[in-house]
């Protein structure tokens, strides 16, 4: 749990199963104060604009029905209490054009789904890392195509595998 800061994590997604899994791989990598879930991004949206709380970091699919995840990142990063929070984009598309424009619209990180569970620990210890955060966000032109079998190349038994896509670079 070295170099973890992050203490005030949102996570956005519609599926309450996945609150409770990401929830417990959280645990085995930070001692979190404060998790908090929607499973609607306009409700969150809606909640971190009245400044109610203020996350370090927000975690988020991008398929929702009344607000898109695309939508919600546009939004957020026009107030300057949200603007410079990180999100990382969890979702089940690997195109290479949805991980671009999630990068336009300001994400810090995309995580393609599905993952097990220690896949996730590995991926939220990179990502909670202070290393991560404090990386300058890659150029556009540096994309490299994200693929569903480099991923899973990726992964061994001795090195953990940091399977967080900073935008078409992996995290190792």
């Amino acid at each position: 749990m070295q170099n973890i800061l992050l203490q005030n994590i949102v996570h956005i997604d519609k599926d309450v199963k996945t609150h409770s899994f990401f929830y417990d791989a959280l645990q085995q990598v930070s001692n979190t104060s404060n998790y908090w879930t929607f499973t609607d991004a306009r409700d969150a949206y809606k909640t971190l604009i009245s400044k109610k709380i203020t996350p370090d970091i927000i975690f988020m699919d991008l398929e929702f029905s009344k607000m898109s995840g695309h939508e919600f990142l546009a939004r957020i990063k026009k107030y300057e209490h949200l603007k410079n929070i990180p999100v990382i984009i969890i979702s089940d598309s690997s195109k290479r054009s949805t991980m671009q424009l999630t990068r336009i619209l300001g994400a810090k990180g995309f995580v393609p789904k599905p993952y097990n569970q220690r896949e996730l620990i590995s991926i939220l210890f990179s990502i909670l890392s202070v290393d991560f955060l404090m990386r300058p966000q890659p150029m556009l032109s540096s994309f490299a195509r994200l693929q569903q079998h480099q991923i899973a190349d990726s992964i061994s038994e001795d090195f953990f595998w940091s399977g967080a896509t900073e935008y078409g670079f992996y995290l190792n």
